[in-house]
């Protein structure tokens, strides 16, 4: 399995497994508790898209499902391992992870439950790289398999703002090895043909006694979705979408909300 272009933006960046853990806001996002929720109702095991430095893994393993990961950065993975090792021998014994493409991957196994949660479909720009992750995933589902996602809502106001300008997102906060991060967030370009938002997050790091802080850019481009494009795309690969939602608390899918959240079946 080659490693994906997206995974560029991740391994750039000294040490970013502990970076993107101490971001507030991923940590108290809602879908670890949904995605943790999902597995447990599907008894496993699972196989989880993009699953990065564990951060919705760990919580299914811990929950007693088995998973299985696939991500295509080395830093996150190598924090993934690193914070296995803390676990009890129960949960490590749970956890399998691959260094591999979301776009193109065969593990020689099936699933009764398949996610990508936190947007990984939205990392991947190209049609072929759509279409050849969720043909693989249908490789992947056991017969009535469930593959559920989130995706952004896009909110078109917003995309014809000039969002050139940094942004703070996260308030200066101190690391636990003593640093403080600050970061800030742009979008230099928006393409509206290709659907792609040319994506910086900026941290600005800051180690004691330090003068001026480090500074460090991870871009990427960001692919947003219509309800629509999506039905489609996942019907040409086999699978029949049975239900979208707004967020995750179950509630339905409106021009307002945040998130749009899939669950679809494999086709007989």
């Amino acid at each position: 399995m080659k490693t994906p272009r997206s995974a560029v933006s991740y391994d750039s960046i000294p040490d970013f497994g502990a970076l993107y853990d101490s971001v507030p806001a991923y940590g108290t996002r809602g879908d670890i508790t949904f995605y943790t929720q999902l597995a447990k109702d599907s008894g496993g095991p699972v196989l989880e898209l993009g699953c990065g430095t564990g951060r919705i893994s760990l919580s299914i393993a811990r929950a007693g499902v088995p998973i299985t990961g696939i991500d295509g950065s080395r830093e996150m993975l190598a924090r993934l391992e690193a914070k296995l090792a803390a676990e009890s021998p129960a949960v490590r014994e749970r956890v399998t992870y691959h260094h591999g493409d979301a776009s193109n991957f065969d593990l020689g196994k099936t699933f009764p439950l398949v996610i990508a949660p936190f947007r990984v479909l939205q990392q991947l720009t190209t049609l072929d790289e759509q279409l050849g992750c969720v043909m693989s995933v249908v490789r992947h589902l056991a017969p009535g398999g469930q593959f559920v996602f989130d995706v952004f809502n896009p909110h078109f106001a917003m995309f014809v703002r000039d969002r050139s300008a940094e942004a703070e997102d996260t308030p200066v906060f101190m690391l636990p090895d003593g640093r403080t991060l600050r970061r800030t967030a742009r979008i230099p370009r928006v393409n509206y043909v290709d659907q792609l938002s040319e994506t910086e997050l900026i941290y600005y790091i800051t180690a004691a006694g330090q003068a001026e802080p480090q500074r460090y850019v991870q871009r990427f481009d960001m692919k947003w979705y219509l309800r629509a494009e999506l039905v489609h795309l996942l019907a040409r690969a086999g699978l029949t979408v049975r239900d979208v939602r707004g967020d995750f608390d179950a509630s339905p899918l409106t021009d307002q909300s945040n998130e749009q959240i899939f669950f679809a079946v494999k086709n007989a």
